[in-house]
């Protein structure tokens, strides 16, 4: 056996353990690209207020979502997507909404700066940091967002330390904050959080659809225990 097959499991069980010395490797590997240096820089300054890390999307990422969002409000006037990333959705979004104003909030300056390249000549879609989001939207969306380190979840990382790194209160504020943008008939759609939004403390102002897609993976109860068959549904419109 070669050495590095050797090291494998040692540095995977570290990095369920959150052992320092493989957050330093894993630190020091972030260093080496300006992505990698532009999540660390995320981390650090943003850590209260940080959900999701990670910028990986691609175009059409969900196009069940986005399609059920087109036939749910077909003329939505704004759309705010919470945590765009490098832009994709916000691309994905204008196939569907020719003319709606679409509102693009990223935390990493790095993957805002590529967002606004992306969509530079649409001058209907704009690109800003989270804290300069302002006034009401008809949709809301939050995929891959309100949610820490997934690669824990298909490691079977231990509940604790997901629960340690992504705590319920940090998502029951986001979805709240959320909600807040959202006037009575509009829609919060949610993918991939790592708790349930029929469990936060917002949740008596939605009223789930029916027809949304059922999430289909792992969850945590707002005590940190895993919840292995989730029930949650990912549209949501406030009564």
């Amino acid at each position: 056996m070669n050495p590095e097959a050797r090291l494998s499991p040692i540095i995977k069980a570290a990095r369920l353990r959150r052992a320092l010395w493989v957050r330093a490797i894993d630190a020091a590997g972030l260093l080496r690209t300006a992505e990698g240096r532009a999540r660390l820089w995320t981390r650090l300054v943003h850590r209260r207020e940080l959900h999701q890390t990670a910028p990986y999307t691609w175009l059409n990422r969900y196009p069940v979502l986005f399609d059920l969002a087109a036939e749910l409000a077909p003329d939505a006037r704004r759309i705010l997507s919470f945590g765009c990333s490098v832009g994709e959705e916000l691309i994905s979004l204008r196939s569907r909404f020719a003319n709606a104003e679409i509102v693009g909030a990223e935390i990493n300056a790095r993957s805002r700066a590529i967002a606004r390249r992306r969509v530079a000549n649409d001058a209907r879609t704009m690109v800003i940091a989270p804290e300069s989001i302002t006034g009401s939207f008809d949709l809301v969306f939050a995929l891959s967002v309100l949610q820490r380190d997934p690669r824990g979840l298909k490691n079977e990382m231990p509940a604790k330390h997901l629960a340690a790194r992504y705590p319920f209160a940090r998502f029951d504020a986001g979805v709240r904050s959320l909600v807040a943008r959202l006037p009575p008939g509009g829609f919060l759609i949610v993918a991939n959080a790592l708790y349930r939004v029929e469990e936060s403390s917002a949740a008596v102002e939605l009223e789930p659809i029916d027809a949304s897609p059922r999430v289909a993976r792992v969850q945590l109860t707002p005590e940190g225990r895993r919840l292995e068959a989730s029930v949650a549904r990912t549209v949501f419109r406030k009564i």
